[in-house]
């Protein structure tokens, strides 16, 4: 059988744990990841000055295997496993795709704090980048109170993001110049889902989850994965002209694609990209992201347009309409979604002036009865 290294290299690499080894009597001596510290070690062991640790229990396993294991345990502790999973899996495949075969021992508390820099140079919202670094210090607690890791890093001293308090100025909503710069430098499936998304609030998991099924006449009926509450919304004279367009234009294209004897499907879903898949929440998020750019806007997220529509619909509806707008299940969530503008309230107290003081004509009159008394 070939030798799998030269004569002249002493050691010898395991290609799973990622480390180098020499056999001693029957047993492997790991000596680390760093074949320059590997060798170092392997000739002062040769010369008898220092011991090499002998393997434990604690294997060195990857960060993928890290994940996987925990959420193949922490289902049976969540209420809702699904929606759960969903979650989880979105954000550790955001941190295992930046960090390819990482194994959980080389994972520093500089690497982590790199990544939430990246991150944040991404234009990731405050919220998604809790979520992600929330994510990976579960697993990483997990390995560590499991027993699959010797000394996990302290990732708590990479503090989460400072998130805005509701009713603060810290989430600042689209302007109408934005929404027209947007509308109007967008294509035709991402029009469409700006239009839904402020004409019914959808965010980017509605975009993934509607289908042509949904539609009926001049509404459009689809349940809220999150809390399971279904509404029918009646559409804008310009989303049902998106609507009708997209619809054309996928008729279209299926029907020259199977002239040319590729026959494509979009099995029901309305958004399709061009390798005829469904769009994910990322791939709405960075397309959305490539339009800001585009047309000069600030971007505060897709999921931003869903901020807007509660605050609008919250000028014009009372608390309970607003509620069935959004989809919730109880009153109190749509406070974080509405953002009321300083003008109105400036108009409300003007308003409320003149109810508790009256106009400037029955001020007057008051005192000429005064006056006349």
């Amino acid at each position: 059988m070939p030798r799998s290294r030269p004569a002249s290299n002493p050691l010898s690499f395991h290609r799973h744990t990622g480390q180098y080894y020499v056999t001693r009597g029957g047993k492997r001596l790991y000596l680390g990841a760093n074949q320059d510290v590997a060798i170092e070690k392997y000739h002062r062991l040769a010369l008898g000055l220092q011991a090499v640790d002998r393997p434990t229990t604690h294997s060195p396993i990857s960060v993928k295997e890290l994940a996987n294991r925990f959420l193949h345990v922490q289902q049976a502790n969540w209420r809702s496993p699904e929606t759960t999973l969903r979650g989880y899996r979105q954000w550790l495949s955001r941190f295992l795709t930046d960090h390819r075969g990482l194994r959980a021992d080389e994972l520093t508390v500089e690497i982590f704090a790199a990544w939430k820099l990246s991150l944040r140079r991404r234009s990731y919202s405050p919220e998604s980048i809790n979520h992600y670094l929330n994510a990976v210090r579960a697993i990483f607690s997990f390995g560590d109170q499991s027993g699959l890791l010797r000394k996990p890093p302290n990732l708590a001293r990479v503090k989460n993001e400072r998130r805005p308090t509701p009713g603060s100025n810290h989430k600042p909503l689209y302007r109408q110049a934005d929404m027209q710069k947007l509308l109007s430098h967008a294509d035709l499936q991402v029009r469409v889902m700006i239009f839904l998304g402020l004409n019914c609030g959808f965010g980017p998991k509605d975009i993934r989850d509607l289908t042509w099924n949904d539609f009926g006449g001049e509404r459009v009926t689809l349940p809220r994965s999150k809390t399971g509450v279904c509404q029918t919304f009646l559409l804008w004279p310009e989303t049902l002209q998106a609507i009708k367009e997209l619809a054309k234009h996928r008729a279209g294209l299926i029907a020259r694609l199977a002239r040319r004897g590729r026959p494509r499907s979009d099995e029901g879903h309305v958004f399709m990209t061009k390798f005829w898949r469904p769009w994910s929440k990322d791939a709405v998020a960075e397309q959305f992201r490539k339009l800001c750019k585009k047309a000069d806007v600030p971007c505060y997220g897709f999921y931003r347009l869903r901020h807007c529509a509660s605050t609008a619909m919250s000028l014009v509806a009372s608390p309970h309409v607003q509620r069935k707008f959004l989809r919730h299940t109880q009153l109190q969530q749509q406070v974080t979604y509405t953002h009321t503008p300083d003008a109105e309230v400036d108009a409300a107290i003007s308003k409320a002036r003149q109810k508790l003081l009256g106009t400037t004509e029955d001020q007057e009159s008051g005192r000429e009865q005064a006056d006349v008394a």
